[in-house]
């Protein structure tokens, strides 16, 4: 959409923010609020200057300025987020923001009337540190409710789930039992009521979808528009839940606001005690599990395996570090210090802590509403390279016969698509980094050092160098082989991702597990912490490694649904053998015999009931694998008791298929680290894979040339769905394993401890000395429940 700059402009054209599609097909007849505005041509003078600050308290948070006195300008100083006036000596501004005025033309002379800057404008001239909630806020806030693709994403989002979504019958289970917290959700009741509701603006409405999808706790169901998701909100605290005692609290576990609060208990968050308010936050913003247990795992600060440092590092908690626009400028924690060397005394405070806001690398530059919305939230198009093109006319060639040009339209076409198949994989290879970048591991563009030389000098005195809990024996671009040096016998196999390179880590784990035996190591622990997922392939491969198959297979048996679109997608892909798409039938086997299957058996759908709705269903296949042969003489394979599998619950999707296997068919051990004291914690969430994007959806029925159930929409993002569920072979219940809670508890909880969450190998030592027992050792360690 081309655009024109308006600052600095007196004749430039005034922009209507409505932003409107030239299709009126697609409002549905739907009803929707639409707020109004008052916008006038307003002078700019030192807009961010810290130094003009009024201090007039009966001005902060008002964000309408009105005129005083003739023969003065206006330049506007910030306080705190709100723009104030600041009188000075009346001189002839260059820097002149042009807006749409609502009922008529600006007047030369200064009125009283009530005006309105553009607070993207004001948003796109601070830096940090001084860009605050406020500026954010407004700036957001200030982007009008657009109808027309209010509509289309409804349509569409009400599409992908009806139409796609394997779990939409099942997420409307009741009552489901532990490990499992997550109540009904009917999604599309609840789009039905989205699109009944009025809205003044379109971040409301872009959060309430947001919000709803990820009600289903369901981390390959999401709504994500990247519009509202530039800036970085940060608390100066990362906070954990340490079991002492037996009694779990919430504490500092590092602390970067100069006061000295490490460890220091937090005994409400506004008002509200901090474990509860936490836990209710982070139920409703982040849909990652079914457990509670590990979303709270998920708000809390934890550690993750860095692959190239080859150590564990912090990762500063969702509650604490967030990518979506807190509810509140500020958060008040009531906070109490034990007596120790820096609180002699003890210490009780309340700190009202504002958030910190950093850009994130996806940030664009912007000068006004207008163009935050074309830099930062507009889909680009898609550009189609010449070589791209498919010329389906008839060859200039005389001699051709009409079967020659025939064939040789179809040869083009088949190299088009083909172009286009890789092109897919490769946009499904970066799905799950996309989705990584946009939640899990946001990064900033520029941070301004908080900690003070001080407090690092007194942490650092408090790290002295402790011994080595484990050696590196090996490792690959990411999976690690340690062995304990108190327990030489047990060897750490440090699993970070399943988005490995499928070409290159069977050599990885290959030479690792070797190294490991040479080395005298004849048990292992898996740990799979913040393992998010990755490659269906390697699920299976790591089980195989372990468990060696001969005439058993490691790969689920599964279905999808068969509405009629997808049905429409499969029958074309099975006429396209060069094109390989989900709907692909011959990218499934028969489900006893193995075999590749020919026929669409999308066509053969069954009409079932999960929960409260009869769907049509697949028959039960299998997806193509080919078992690797790693049978190598280990003495952990096929041996249940030498092997241990530790997580913090994160372990999901491809990772989750593979902990299942293990867990739950081959009876491997499993230690589950985190969540509430006194609670079960699930091992694995969401361990369904298969998740389908609508950019791929939309790829798919371009290239294969079907109409389309659905539209792209405005603005770039990830909107996705699983359209594939899996079943344990001897599983007569019918239940899909993703509803199937009893799978998932683990068989030990370790709470954390001040020790555990800053060292994460000491779990490694706790895990081994439980399962197996030096000698001379009773009892089990009390973290573990």
């Amino acid at each position: 959409m081309a655009h024109s700059s308006a600052v600095g402009r007196n004749d430039a054209p005034a922009f209507n923010y409505a932003y409107n599609r030239s299709s009126s097909s697609r409002s549905n007849g739907r009803r929707w609020g639409v707020g109004r505005r008052v916008v006038a041509t307003v002078t700019l003078l030192s807009i961010i200057n810290p130094l003009l600050v009024s201090h007039s308290s009966s001005q902060i948070g008002h964000p309408l300025i009105r005129g005083q006195e003739a023969g003065l300008s206006f330049g506007f100083g910030l306080l705190g987020a709100a723009a104030v006036p600041v009188i000075q000596p009346s001189t002839r501004s260059t820097n002149t923001m042009i807006v749409e005025r609502q009922e008529e033309t600006v007047p030369e002379s200064p009125s009283t009337e009530v005006v309105e800057i553009d607070p993207c404008t004001v948003l796109s001239e601070v830096r940090e540190p001084y860009i605050s909630y406020g500026h954010v806020k407004r700036c957001y806030e200030h982007v009008p409710f657009n109808a027309t693709e209010a509509n289309t994403v409804v349509s569409t989002m009400t599409s992908l789930a009806k139409d796609f979504y394997i779990f939409l019958d099942s997420a409307t289970t009741e009552n489901l039992q532990k490990p499992f917290t997550s109540p009904p959700v009917d999604i599309l009741a609840g789009f039905d009521r989205i699109s009944r509701t009025e809205y003044e603006g379109d971040f409301r409405f872009q959060t309430d979808v947001d919000l709803l999808m990820n009600s289903l706790n369901d981390a390959h169901a999401n709504y994500l528009a990247h519009c509202y998701r530039h800036y970085l909100f940060v608390q100066p605290f990362d906070l954990y839940a340490p079991v002492i005692d037996k009694v779990q609290t919430i504490r500092i576990l590092r602390d970067e606001s100069n006061n000295l609060l490490e460890d220091c208990q937090v005994l409400t968050i506004d008002g509200v005690n901090a474990l509860d308010a936490i836990q209710t936050w982070i139920d409703i913003n982040y849909g990652f599990s079914k457990d509670a247990g590990v979303r709270l795992n998920k708000a809390l600060t934890s550690q993750s395996f860095d692959t190239g440092a080859k150590k564990w590092t912090y990762n500063q908690g969702q509650f604490t570090s967030r990518v979506t626009l807190p509810e509140r400028e500020t958060i008040t924690y009531e906070i109490s210090c034990p007596v120790s060397a820096l609180h002699p005394q003890g210490k009780n405070s309340t700190i009202k802590a504002p958030w910190e806001v950093y850009r994130l690398i996806s940030w664009k530059e912007f000068d006004s509403t207008e163009s935050f919305l074309v830099n930062n939230c507009y889909r680009e198009p898609e550009t189609v390279p010449q070589e791209e093109l498919v010329v389906v006319e008839d060859d200039d060639d005389d001699n051709d016969d009409d079967a020659s040009g025939l064939r040789k339209r179809a040869e083009r076409l088949k190299k088009a698509r083909s172009r286009r198949r890789r092109q897919q994989q490769q946009k499904r290879e970066q799905q799950e980094s996309l989705y990584q970048a946009a939640v899990e591991t946001p990064r900033h563009l520029t941070k301004v050092p908080r900690r003070p030389v001080i407090e690092k000098r007194q942490i650092q005195e408090r790290q002295i160098q402790e011994p080595a809990i484990a050696r590196l024996v090996s490792n690959g671009s990411s999976t690690s082989f340690y062995q304990l040096v108190k327990r030489p016998t047990i060897g750490v196999v440090v699993i970070p991702t399943h988005s490995v390179s499928l070409r290159t880590e069977a050599h990885v784990l290959e030479k690792g597990f070797a190294q490991l035996y040479e080395v005298g190591v004849r048990n292992v622990i898996l740990d799979l912490t913040g393992n998010g997922g990755g490659y269906v392939n390697f699920a299976y491969d790591l089980v195989d490694w372990m468990f060696p198959q001969e005439n058993e297979t490691s790969v689920y048996l599964s279905d999808l649904r068969t509405s009629m679109p997808v049905k429409a997608l499969a029958q074309k892909d099975l006429e396209w053998n060069d094109y390989n798409s989900y709907f692909n039938p011959t990218s499934y086997s028969d489900a006893v015999t193995g075999a590749i299957l020919e026929t669409n058996f999308f066509l053969q759908d069954k009409l079932l009931r999960r929960a409260n709705r009869q769907l049509d269903y697949t028959t039960k296949v299998r997806m193509n694998h080919n078992l690797g042969a790693f049978e190598r003489g280990m003495p952990w394979q096929h041996n249940a008791d030498s092997i241990v599998v530790m997580t913090d619950g994160t372990c999901g999707s491809a990772c989750g298929m593979s902990l299942n296997r293990l867990k739950n068919r081959h009876k491997v051990k499993s230690y589950a680290v985190g969540g509430r004291y006194g609670e079960d914690l699930s091992l694995f969430s969401f361990a369904g894979a298969s998740v389908y994007s609508l950019e791929e959806i939309l790829g798919d029925y371009a290239v294969l040339e079907v109409d389309p159930s659905m539209q792209e929409l405005l603005y770039k993002g990830i909107y996705r769905v699983p359209v594939m569920e899996f079943f344990d072979d001897d599983d007569e219940s019918g239940k899909p394993i993703e509803f199937r809670s009893e799978l998932y508890k683990a068989d030990f909880h370790l709470g954390y401890t001040p020790v555990t969450a800053r060292r994460h190998e000491i779990l490694w030592e706790i895990v081994a000395n439980s399962h197996w027992a030096p000698e001379g050792q009773t009892g089990q360690d009390p973290s573990i429940e």
